[in-house]
Order: C-alpha cells, then structure tokens, then sequence
C-alpha cells in the first residue's frame, strides 16, 4: 500500500500495558510473525485505524486511534478496558515519519497493579497468524503462550525490539524516574494517571491545635547567677573547691600587759607561790 493511495486506513496506534507490583514496571509484549510488518521483532499490541472510527466527519485521528488500540489490546492478548479505563490512557511519543505520514502513528499507555491484572487469554482466532507462540525466552510468561512481561530496561538493550517501541518506552521511564507514582493497592483503581500533579497536604489550623503547656518555673536554688559574682551570696550553686584550712590566728600573749590575779584566784596563787 501506498502512502499517496486512497484507502480507508488513516493511520496507526499503538497500546502498552505496564504492570507495577510497588517496586518496577514491566510491559506486555509479544513476538511478531513472518505475515505482518517488522516481523520477528519484539512489540507491544497494536494496529491500523480505520477512518471510519475518526468521529463523524473521520478526521479525528486521535479518537480513532484510542479506539482501535483498545480493540487490538483485546483482540491481541484477551484484556478489556471499560471505556472509564479508556478515559485514563496515558499519551505517549511516537517515531518520527509513519506510513501515513507524521501525526499519523498514536501511542498510549496504562498502569495496572500486578494484583489486578485480569487472565490473559492470548489472541482471537483472526489475530493469531499475527503473533508467533512461544516466541519469547525473556521475562515473564503472561499464561497465553504468545506475551510476557518483561521489565523496560532488559526491553531496551534487546536488538530484535521493534525500533517504533524505544520512543514510547524511554518516555515511559523518564516519566516514572521524575514522577514517582504512589504505591498502588488492590482498593485502588486500576489506571494511574502519572502526569497528575501529588495534591497537598492539608495542614490543621493554628486555633484548632492543642495548647501548650507552661514552662516549669526553676526553682531558686537551681537559677544561674544573673552577674558573674553573684554566686557568692548563694552557697547552694558555689563551685566545689577543695576545701581549705583557716590561717592560724596571731598570738599576742607576748605583747598583752600582765596582770596580777585579784580575789581568791590570787590568794591561791600566792600561797601556791605562783606568781603572774
């Protein structure tokens, strides 16, 4: 088919489903065969919009192509969005150039928890010429026999990647590196929205918060001195020196003036014959 050739096919999607269990993220990819383009290359689920679900005047290429990129996800690896989950579809870059031309090719994403990942059932019968069983020796097997999962880095270094893959997938890490998305549960919903901006925090208001409790007021004895010479007069907070022995007090027996006893001490004296 040529690019300048009238057709009803108006341009091409693609739909990568990541998995997170809290820790990294995988992607569900599948082995291409002999009978579609880029074969025997590694790829996410995908296919050609057709004009006529471009909306009513078939020039809304983008609705069109989520459209068919939710179909082919089903028709590809058995998972079915609800047209709410559709609503949370990540956009991703895409390779420059196309078959039809730039602005032709569409590429978008969704976030599943690893706990809500529903059975994958594999291709229906029209889409399984289009996929290679057991094709894959990496990752994860997904239970079909056609898809794994397979972390995003271990999918870069592959040669036999779809070259149209690397674009959407480093985009995807870059988003994940600088976003980091909140852990999900299973009480979550499934889609993640990684552009969305974290919501603040609400803070409790001043006049609702509990009061403080007063300072304990020190007690006297264990208040520092308010001038550096003040502890003088406070014995409870002077320093422990080691204590020291008094000066010995001055004799002045030598230069205090005799006196003689008077009364009976001094008759006793004299007749013990002692004199002053």
């Amino acid at each position: 088919m040529g690019k300048n050739k009238k057709s009803k096919y108006v341009g091409s999607c693609g739909m990568y489903v990541f998995s997170h269990d809290g820790d990294e993220y995988r992607l569900l990819v599948h082995r291409r065969s002999k009978q579609v383009s880029e074969s025997h290359k590694i790829a996410a689920p995908g296919g050609i919009v057709e004009r006529v679900h471009c909306g009513e005047d078939g020039k809304n290429l983008k609705l069109g192509a989520k459209a068919t990129a939710a179909r082919e996800l089903r028709e590809e690896s058995g998972i079915s969005l609800s047209d709410e989950q559709c609503e949370d579809f990540i956009d991703l870059p895409s390779a420059p150039g196309g078959w039809w031309g730039d602005g032709t090719h569409f590429n978008f994403g969704y976030v599943m928890h690893i706990d809500e990942i529903p059975p994958i059932t594999g291709p229906e019968k029209d889409s399984k010429h289009e996929l290679i069983p057991d094709g894959l020796r990496i990752g994860e097997p997904a239970g079909d026999g056609y898809h794994a999962w397979v972390r995003l880095s271990e999918l870069l270094e592959l040669e036999d990647l779809m070259p149209a893959c690397r674009a959407p997938i480093e985009h995807f890490l870059t988003m994940e590196s600088s976003e980091p998305a909140e852990p999900l549960d299973s009480t979550t919903r499934s889609g993640l929205r990684l552009t969305e901006a974290p919501k603040p925090m609400l803070m409790p208001s001043p006049k609702h918060s509990a009061p403080r409790a007063p300072r304990p007021t020190p007690k006297p004895s264990q208040a520092r001195p308010s001038t550096p010479m003040s502890w003088l007069s406070n014995q409870s907070v002077m320093p422990s020196f080691p204590p020291q022995r008094p000066p010995p007090r001055p004799s002045y027996e030598d230069e205090r003036p005799s006196k003689k006893p008077r009364g009976s001490v001094g008759r006793a004296m004299l007749a013990r014959g002692v004199t002053a």
